[in-house]
């Protein structure tokens, strides 16, 4: 498990990077890069390497926590580090989309509790489909 996790952590890490990378030479180009840019970098990615390579994969494959409180930590780490990827990326940003942050939090529940269902009914078909091959 851990291994799977220290796995999970570092292809989080390195996709985020990527990905925030290309995203930041679309929108901003050759703009001067500042020291203080790639730590914000490093954060965002570190923010999504734990998030969605360790606490994820942790709930959503070796939890066994009832629904509720799967779908809230989900929610609220989810939340986190969205709105704190968007402080590090841009103050600015952050400052537009705080008023929202109550419609936003909504969005992102209802988005957990159907994603949780459907990966249940899925999970829980795919592991009928095991005890039926043990027969």
């Amino acid at each position: 498990m851990f291994k799977d996790l220290k796995n999970s952590f570092m292809q989080a890490g390195f996709l985020t990077t990527i990905w925030v990378l290309g995203g930041l030479t679309l929108i901003v180009g050759n703009a001067p890069v500042t020291l203080a840019t790639v730590w914000h970098l490093i954060g965002i990615a570190t923010l999504f390497a734990i998030v969605f390579g360790v606490l994820y994969p942790y709930v959503w494959h070796y939890a066994t926590w009832i629904a509720p409180v799967t779908i809230a930590i989900t929610t609220i780490a989810n939340y986190g580090c969205g709105f704190g990827a968007v402080y590090l990326l841009s103050a600015e940003m952050f400052n537009l989309i705080k008023p929202y942050w109550l419609l936003i939090l909504g969005l992102n529940l209802v988005g957990h509790i159907i994603a949780f269902y459907f990966y249940r009914q899925f999970q829980n078909k795919r592991l009928a489909k095991k005890l039926n091959q043990l027969r």
